[in-house]
């Protein structure tokens, strides 16, 4: 039955580890350039750094950003193309007839092409994300700042497209996705549908997986810091000392509670006439400094009582640490490997009602 399942789907097999055999090898020469070099960095480079500097190092960059985003879509991808067709063309063309007329069970006939196809494709693309994740060591970490968006301060591993496209996570949903396909190809029985569905649920699922799931995998830090002058403006942070980013979940203004204190700055800006920062007939730079020191002392403070006045307590950042990365990893692909499992259940019950 192995051999009859692989002379049958050769071609599918062939196709899709070699293309991320491909994709593998392309990385592992990129991310050597990348390492070996003192000024590219392993991800967020699309063609954009300096080719006078170090072209080598800039295309190598530039290369690993595409392929991280290209293995980001690979399961969507593998599971329309693979994990759909491996049943719905049986199925369609009325092949299946032959398979389960001979003396082979349901159960085999599933779980063969279960092994011989969506195994192999599994394992690589495991391989693909374990070395894009190898590529990472030259991800920096910088600072973050204060009145920016949550993804302030450059890339985390532990976001997109990172995360997904990286170790053993990369390889979780590959199979999720293959399962997918599958599942929808014999429920469905038609494989234009089975695929439509496939993008749309695999879509939804990863989605989930970022905004829903994955700030839940461990308790969030959180930092808070008193209002003073420059509270809710740029302020240099860093909240760790990991190697690499952290992922910052929220930032900003909060009331006593820890709830976001909506805030109408315009309200808060406070302005001078010119005339007060003019130099004075018979005035010294000693007193000049003085004078300038109180104005702007008092204008922070009526801003900050501006910022009191809406609701506002202190500064309140929330993020998760990069040392949780292995962590949420095993806790991701678990989750995805865990609804692999809860698609057999549907997927076996359409197997039994499929007649030859």
């Amino acid at each position: 039955m192995i051999w009859v399942t692989w002379r049958q789907h050769r071609t599918t097999i062939l196709t899709a580890v070699g293309g991320i055999l491909a994709l593998t090898f392309v990385a592992l020469i990129c991310g050597l350039i990348v390492r070996n070099s003192n000024t590219a960095a392993s991800f967020g480079s699309l063609f954009g750094c300096s080719l006078d500097d170090d072209p080598a190092a800039c295309w190598a960059a530039s290369t690993l950003t595409l392929v991280s985003l290209v293995t980001v879509m690979l399961p969507v991808v593998l599971g329309v193309l693979v994990g759909v067709t491996v049943f719905s063309r049986d199925i369609e063309r009325g092949c299946h007839v032959l398979g389960l007329s001979q003396d082979v069970s349901r159960t085999r006939w599933y779980w063969m092409r279960v092994l011989v196809v969506f195994g192999p494709v599994t394992v690589a693309m495991v391989i693909l994300g374990s070395v894009l994740e190898w590529t990472l060591i030259r991800l920096e970490s910088t600072n973050l700042a204060y009145g920016y968006s949550r993804f302030a301060g450059g890339h985390s591993r532990l976001t997109f497209p990172l995360f997904q496209s990286s170790g053993i996570v990369a390889g979780a949903y590959t199979l999720l996705a293959l399962i997918l396909g599958s599942c929808l190809a014999l429920l469905l029985r038609n494989t234009l549908g089975a695929m439509a569905v496939t993008v749309i649920a695999m879509a939804t699922v990863l989605v989930g997986f970022q905004v829903g799931a994955r700030p839940h995998y461990a308790e969030a830090v959180v930092d808070r810091h008193a209002m003073d002058s420059s509270t809710g403006r740029y302020v240099s942070y860093e909240p760790s000392n990991d190697r690499f980013t952290s992922w910052v979940l929220s930032s900003g203004l909060v009331d006593a509670n820890g709830k976001t204190a909506r805030i109408d700055y315009a309200t808060c800006d406070l302005t001078y006439s010119s005339y007060e920062e003019d130099d004075r007939p018979d005035e010294t730079r000693a007193d000049y400094d003085s004078r300038m020191d109180a104005l702007w002392a008092e204008q922070n403070r009526q801003y900050i009582e501006c910022l009191r006045a809406q609701g506002a307590d202190h500064y309140e950042v929330r993020y998760h640490s990069d040392s949780l990365f292995r962590r949420f990893q095993a806790t991701e692909a678990a989750l995805a490997l865990a609804l692999s499992a809860l698609l057999l259940i549907p997927s076996l019950w359409a197997l039994r009602r499929l007649r030859p």
